[in-house]
């Protein structure tokens, strides 16, 4: 009993870890966001704002600082990811899927050797992908002259799109083949025998059957388009996508503007989430309650046959989330009453940063007087030496015993 204690204890200490090591850092960098500080920090914290994600703001030393709602080479990035991520989706779904159905088509001995060439493209480093696709499509240009091949060999959306199918289908591949190794083929022949071509038997058996996998591959490509870097970063030539931007903008210094569109992508990646989970609850709900019914009609038991009272139920996420909804409003309240948000709160915190400012402006210019005055008075001992030292100096010798020019110019 001791030891499936322990055991226990030992495995809340563990998962307790993982999660804080798995989201420690979003939970951080969403914190940041709402810091008035012009550096992403949760120390020291200055004022509770929501400026990172308007306008932004001026610095005390007038630079402009974007904010997620004015900060142009994010919004471009973003757009043109979507049009990449879209582009993607188009190509690979059916790349995948087709290379999933040759697969199951074609003869055993073949089989094996289909799938390896079918998955190698993910072996390959996304460098080499990304590189060999521009060299390919210049060439292409370069021989197409002037005409559509050149206009499409450079560009960057173009070549970001056929780069990252390169990979990205495989990945589609792999969801069909899985899927198709359920798929009972005796319905197929059922269809054939009945009548129907190989066209209806695709579009009225095959395709819905594979609808769960079509939906799962599109999401799949679309967020492994979105957020590829190492492959895009050398096909997208001049153009930047959103992965590009923020990389550039972490090398030259993080923005917290960064840290409110990360927040923003937690809070529609968590509303997905739960939406799929409540409908696919549903619809779970919704099955089962039918394969009762269907039991319920056919049975004789009269045992079986109970009335079922409507209540209403709550479901568990909504205590979960109403919890966190009334700390929110207990911590922003808390924030209010200690003066720590709103305009008077901003307002102090830059009028004592300009005045630091202010004072280390001051503290230099000290520092660079003194400097100067040190030097002009130092100035004619720097006028008779106008080779300075550069010889060596004339009394090392001195104390050695060494000549004396004075004693060696007499007769």
């Amino acid at each position: 009993m001791k030891s499936q204690q322990a055991l226990n204890f030992l495995l809340g200490i563990y998962i307790f870890i993982f999660f804080t090591y798995l989201f420690g850092p979003l939970v951080i960098m969403s914190i940041t966001a709402f810091n008035s500080a012009e550096f992403p920090s949760v120390t020291p914290w200055e004022c509770f704002s929501f400026r990172w994600f308007n306008e932004g703001k001026i610095a005390y030393d007038g630079q402009h600082l974007a904010g997620l709602a004015t900060d142009w080479r994010l919004h471009e990035g973003l757009i043109t990811s979507l049009k990449i991520g879209l582009g993607v989706v188009l190509l690979s779904v059916p790349i995948g899927m087709s290379a999933a159905i040759v697969l199951t088509q074609v003869h055993s001995r073949l089989r094996t050797a289909f799938y390896s060439v079918s998955i190698m493209p993910v072996l390959f480093p996304g460098v080499i992908i990304g590189i060999s696709t521009v060299v390919l499509w210049d060439r292409i240009a370069t021989m197409g002259g002037g005409g559509l091949a050149s206009q499409l060999g450079r560009n960057g959306i173009f070549l970001t799109i056929l780069a990252q199918t390169c990979f990205i289908s495989t990945y589609c591949f792999l969801i069909f083949v899985a899927r198709l190794q359920r798929f009972d083929q005796t319905q197929e022949e059922a269809a054939l025998d009945l009548g129907a071509n190989q066209t209806q038997v695709f579009f009225k058996i095959l395709i819905p059957y594979m609808m769960p996998a079509i939906a799962s591959s599109c999401v799949i490509a679309f967020l492994a388009s979105f957020e590829n870097y190492n492959t895009t970063v050398f096909s997208i030539l001049s153009d930047q996508t959103l992965t590009t931007v923020i990389a550039s903008k972490v090398r030259l210094g993080i923005s917290p503007a960064i840290s409110s569109l990360a927040l923003v992508i937690i809070l529609l990646t968590l509303a997905v989430t739960i939406t799929y989970e409540v409908l696919r609850r549903r619809e779970d709900k919704k099955k089962k309650k039918i394969e009762a019914e269907a039991l319920f009609a056919q049975t004789l038991d009269s045992r079986l046959k109970k009335v079922e009272k409507s209540r209403l139920v709550i479901p568990k996420p909504i205590f979960g989330i109403l919890f966190i909804i009334l700390i929110g409003i207990f911590g922003f309240n808390q924030l209010v009453d200690k003066g720590m948000y709103g305009s008077s709160c901003i307002a102090a915190t830059e009028k004592q940063k300009k005045s630091n400012f202010a004072e280390q402006l001051k503290l230099l210019q000290q520092n660079a007087d003194k400097a100067s005055q040190t030097s002009s008075e130092n100035g004619e001992t720097s006028e008779k030496k106008e080779f300075g030292d550069i010889f060596g100096d004339p009394n090392l010798f001195k104390d050695f015993g060494g000549f004396d020019s004075k004693k060696e110019d007499d007769p």
